[in-house]
Parts: C-alpha cells; sequence; structure tokens
C-alpha cells in the first residue's frame, strides 16, 4: 500500500469522526453535519479499495471512542463505519471472466440490484437494532411525540390567532399518527441518506479520477433481485393485519424495502421518459411532488415492484443514454 494512500486513509477517518461528533458543539448544523458521516469513508473504499476504507473506519471509530467512550465509538462503527464499508466494498468487487483464445477477458461488476439490496437489509437492521436497545414501544413513541408537539401547540396558541386553538386532542391525534410513521420512515431515512452519501463519494471520487468502478447507467441498472420484492410483500401484509412487536419489525423492513423499491420506481421514471420533450419538466415535477406527498412514494414502490417482476424497462425501446 502507498503511503499517501495511508495518508487519505488516515484523513477520511478524522473527517468521518468530526462530522460524527459535530452535535456536540454545533447544535442542530452539526445534526446536518453528522448525516454526512459515511460519506468520507465512501470516497476512500470507492477511491483506493477496501484496505483503506478499513483504516479509515479504524481511526473514525477510535477517534469516536476517545470522546465519546468505547461504547460510542463501538455504536458509531456498527450503526454507520462498519455498512459504510461493506457497501463500498460491495461497489468495488468485480471479476474477469477470462477471456477466450488468449484474449482478455471483460470485466463484470458487482450488480446494483444487490447493493441496493444490502442498503435496504442494513437499514432495516440498524432500525430493529436501535428499537430493541431503546426498548422502543408505540405507545412510548407517542408519549414523546405528545410532550414534544404539546409544547409547539401551547407556543402557536399564545402567539397565534385566539379562535383558532390547537386543543389536547388535537396534539394526541397527530402525535399518534407521527408516532404511527417512525418504524416506516427511519429506515427510510437511514436507506435514503446512505444512497445520497454514496452518490456524493462516487461524484467526488470519478471527479479526481479516483473512482475504481467504471461509471453505471442509473436509470437503466438500478433494480433489487426478484426475492426482494417477495420480502417486501410479505413484511407489508404482516405489518398491516399485525399490531404488536413482530408488526412493528414487519414495519420496519417493509419501509425499508418499499423505500429501496422507490428508488427503482423513480429510476424507472428516468429510463422510460428519455426522449421525451416535456422531460425536464415532468421529472423536477415528480420529485416536488415526491417530496411534499407522502402518499405518492407507495406509488413508486409498487412501480419499482412491477419492473423487478415484469421488466417494465425492457417493454419500452433503448433510448440514448442520459441521467
Amino acid at each position: 500500500m502507498k503511503s499517501n494512500s495511508i495518508l487519505i486513509a488516515v484523513i477520511c477517518g478524522l473527517i468521518a469522526a468530526v462530522l460524527f461528533l459535530s452535535p456536540m458543539t454545533l447544535g442542530g448544523m452539526g445534526l446536518v453535519m453528522s448525516s454526512f458521516t459515511a460519506l468520507p469513508l465512501f470516497i476512500a473504499v470507492l477511491g483506493f479499495g477496501t484496505t483503506v476504507g478499513i483504516i479509515s473506519c479504524v481511526v473514525a471509530a477510535g477517534m469516536v471512542a476517545v470522546f465519546m467512550g468505547v461504547l460510542g465509538g463501538l455504536s458509531v462503527l456498527l450503526a454507520t463505519l462498519a455498512p459504510a464499508i461493506w457497501i463500498g466494498h460491495s461497489v468495488g468487487l468485480s471479476r474477469n471472466d477470462g477471456g477466450e483464445n488468449g484474449e482478455i477477458g471483460s470485466e463484470e461488476w458487482f450488480p446494483l440490484s444487490q447493493v441496493l439490496f444490502r442498503l435496504a437489509i442494513i437499514s432495516a437492521a440498524i432500525v430493529i437494532t436501535i428499537g430493541y436497545l431503546t426498548a422502543y414501544s408505540e405507545q412510548w413513541a407517542i408519549d414523546e411525540a405528545i410532550a414534544m408537539m404539546s409544547q409547539v401547540a401551547q407556543m402557536q396558541n399564545q402567539a397565534g390567532d385566539s379562535s383558532i386553538v390547537i386543543t389536547p386532542a388535537d396534539v394526541e391525534a397527530r402525535a399518534k399518527d407521527v408516532a404511527s410513521l417512525i418504524p416506516i420512515m427511519m429506515p427510510v431515512s437511514i436507506l435514503l441518506l446512505m444512497v445520497l452519501n454514496l452518490r456524493l463519494a462516487e461524484r467526488f471520487a470519478r471527479r479526481r479520477n479516483w473512482m475504481l468502478r467504471p461509471r453505471d447507467d442509473l436509470p437503466s441498472s438500478v433494480n433489487m433481485p426478484p426475492m426482494a420484492a417477495g420480502i417486501f410483500l410479505v413484511a407489508a401484509v404482516i405489518a398491516a393485519i399485525t399490531t404488536n412487536q413482530i408488526g412493528m419489525v414487519a414495519q420496519v423492513v417493509a419501509g425499508a424495502f418499499g423505500g429501496a423499491f422507490a428508488l427503482v420506481g423513480l429510476a424507472t421514471i428516468h429510463f422510460i421518459t428519455r426522449g421525451l420533450a416535456a422531460r425536464p419538466f415532468l421529472l423536477p415535477v415528480v420529485y416536488v411532488v415526491l417530496l411534499f406527498s407522502r402518499f405518492i412514494a407507495p406509488v413508486f414502490a409498487v412501480l419499482g415492484v412491477a419492473e423487478c417482476l415484469f421488466r417494465v424497462r425492457a417493454r419500452f425501446a433503448a433510448p440514448p443514454k442520459s441521467t
């Protein structure tokens, strides 16, 4: 290993630790910065290989342990750093078919469908583990939401129109609605953050000519394996008919895999709109609606499942490549 690779590994590890620890000194801005803890590790492993990524992982976990103790270092290692290395390692996996008659064989890279599948598994596993360690329950989530929303309601009642009063019954109803979404939205949030970090790392590493993997055509290659559709559908059914702890775990799994399938659905939309004159206007509308309406995401998840099982994109002529 070259000395500059070791230096980059150490730097990336230190940056990851600083990002994770930033809420301790920067408050709300630090919370935003901590969302990108995995970014330096992705850059290290995508640009310089798994060994460099592991060194960055060890450095980051060690620095966090210095400030937050061994338990803090172990927590960030298991919840963020190690998953980032595993996913980055998966993206960098390749094999050569060996060629024939002395010719140089073609390189085959680990499929993005399997990368996204692993991301969904990691997202669900992190949330389930956190829930187990914190003894999470729906009633606890409702109580916490009521306490937080009651303070907001009190400030709004004091500063707002006296004819519009938020009652305790309104607060309780909204709190129950929020609490019911937590098991679904937490794995989705983790999944999207990891995908965002991975994408940013890929673009940075490619711009610096560090990227080992060739550029993928994302609209045509983002997918999930057929097995994932079965897991998603079974989890969704169990979550719909069961309200106990098993049902809550099923909600987490359905949320993680539903988020992954929604990304497949978005990729499908990107693919089938290629060549359309209205595409520059259509795609922004799609993202705005997806951002502000929680009811449209399941539609994209269904489209993603349809693509996974029935190859929707294959029914369209292959248009010119575009992102």
